[in-house]
């Protein structure tokens, strides 16, 4: 008995049979075609397959209802104070020496987290790009003191030595850090910003000079160029983060100072003020009750 399949494979070789020799070549053309496509199309959907059989592993591997490996707990305090600070830090700052390479602010971050380090030539990429952009920035000129600082206190030598005498000479010109420095406020007199950064360091490379370099730093003379809030803020938090040394009254005195003249700024309000102010105020409500009261009689004619 002749299956139906049997009785068509027949059906097709009586057919070719009576084929010409050009029509029974590109017969078997076609049929080469239609073997090829079959076969692509089985290998994609083995590999769909195999795709999907792997996601569906993914999935139940990460299935909550499974056992897992317990994960650290996003604890804020645990977060905020890291076991490898610096090495944290690196992986914010890399993305932004990527994107951000035209900031100024990002290579001087850099420069924090590498002395930190003690990494003495990533810190002077790190200069260098900063100074390619703003070569008379008062924070640049902090990192440009502090490095001449750090490599005339650590014994280099081979190419490390070589390479920071190399690059360093179209910056420093051979100065040490203390003649950048004069020179530097020299230069940047008439500048708050700038001379905070310089009597900042006068006071890091000398601690004797503390009285000259807080005199500069609090510096309130109208001639001077920004004296605004901001650039003031900083003064203050320098003096309180130590950076001139103990000088309790030099900070008191700077904010009487600084209150005056920016008698709305809660950073130089004295802590006796507030309910000073606050009592004003009550009685100014209260002065202005009456009148109020007496107002809508007042309409009435």
């Amino acid at each position: 008995m002749h299956t139906p399949t049997s009785s068509l494979e027949s059906a097709e070789k009586t057919k070719e049979k009576n084929l010409a020799p050009s029509e029974l070549k590109k017969l078997r053309n076609k049929q080469r075609k239609q073997r090829r496509k079959a076969e692509l199309e089985r290998l994609q959907a083995a590999q769909a397959q195999e795709k999907r059989e792997q996601h569906n592993k993914s999935r139940q591997q990460t299935d909550p209802d499974l056992e897992q490996p317990t994960l650290d707990e996003l604890i804020p305090e645990k977060l905020e104070r890291a076991e490898d600070p610096l090495e944290q830090a690196i992986k914010f700052l890399l993305p932004l020496q990527e994107l951000a390479a035209n900031k100024i602010e990002t290579h001087l971050m850099a420069f924090e987290i590498y002395i930190r380090k003690g990494r003495t030539l990533l810190m002077l990429r790190s200069i260098n790009r900063a100074h390619r952009l703003e070569p008379n920035n008062p924070d640049l000129h902090s990192c440009l003191v502090r490095f001449l600082r750090h490599t005339s206190n650590s014994n280099l030598d081979g190419v490390v030595a070589e390479v920071v005498k190399r690059q360093c000479s179209g910056i420093f010109a051979g100065s040490s850090a203390s003649q950048l420095n004069a020179e530097y406020l020299k230069k940047n007199s008439n500048s708050l910003a700038h001379l905070l950064q310089g009597a900042r360091m006068l006071y890091l490379l000398d601690p004797t000079s503390q009285q000259r370099a807080i005199s500069l730093a609090t510096n309130l003379d109208p001639s001077l160029e920004g004296v605004n809030l901001e650039n003031c803020t900083r003064v203050l938090e320098a003096l309180r983060n130590g950076d001139f040394g103990l000088c309790e009254q030099a900070i008191a005195d700077y904010t009487v100072k600084c209150h005056e003249r920016f008698p709305y700024a809660t950073a130089f309000r004295p802590p006796e003020a507030k309910p000073a102010q606050q009592s004003q105020l009550i009685n100014h409500q209260d002065a202005k009750e009456p009148q109020q009261q007496q107002q809508p009689a007042s309409n009435k004619y």
